[in-house]
């Protein structure tokens, strides 16, 4: 945490809590109105205080490889823009179990303030990792033996009838145009969503969310 910003109208002795904990850590502290409070984090539920934080500390690529997990469940986002779609798959996938999300460089949202609200703070609870070559990482994957799941429409296989208790990692495509064609030909199963209706397709965190569902249920239940 670089500063601690604290609105004037905090009660005073939760303040000066708050302040002695920040001068213990050596942070310095500002006082300022709601107004200002709501300006600088473009909220206005910041419930009187915001903090300037140091840059997101993604996992390491190295430290999931060194986990032992018997079958492991992970997310690739491919090309993820909207903060809100980005939070919300986040939320979603430390609900479900995920053991990890991982992420390009290009194209990417970052972890901003708006995505850790919107996740509600499971961005503190499952690892997310930054990778510059997701294609390699699904190789390497696949190495060792992690199936890569992706969607499609024209997919033969149902959502219901892949078997998510195999290692397993999904991909989720850009909101405009779904998964690359590249990453698209690392993947070993395509399955597809049910759908009904006449709309074209899902939002893409709701599309995870119910890929996550899935995975979670057999997890659980099978």
């Amino acid at each position: 945490m670089y500063e601690l910003h604290l609105s004037d109208r905090l009660p005073t002795e939760e303040r000066k809590q708050l302040e002695v904990l920040a001068t213990q850590l050596t942070i310095p502290v500002f006082i300022s109105t709601d107004k200002e409070l709501t300006q600088k984090s473009r909220a206005s539920d910041h419930q009187g205080m915001i903090a300037k934080m140091a840059p997101f500390p993604y996992t390491a690529v190295e430290k999931i490889n060194q986990q032992e997990i018997p079958s492991p469940l992970y997310l690739i986002l491919d090309r993820i823009q909207d903060p809100y779609n980005f939070g919300a798959i986040i939320r979603s996938a430390e609900i479900m179990g995920a053991h990890g999300i991982f992420v390009g460089t290009h194209e990417q949202s970052e972890v901003t303030s708006l995505v850790c609200r919107t996740s509600a703070g499971a961005v503190n609870h499952v690892p997310l990792v930054q990778a510059a070559d997701l294609i390699s990482l699904c190789r390497d994957w696949k190495h060792n033996g992690v199936r890569i799941v992706g969607t499609a429409m024209q997919a033969a296989e149902m959502l219901t009838d892949y078997d998510f208790q195999q290692p397993t990692a999904f991909i989720v495509g850009n909101e405009g145009t779904g998964i690359s064609p590249e990453l698209l030909a690392e993947c070993t199963n395509l399955v597809r969503i049910p759908q009904q209706g006449r709309t074209e397709s899902l939002n893409v965190a709701v599309s995870a969310s119910i890929l996550l569902y899935e995975a979670s249920r057999q997890r659980q239940f099978s």
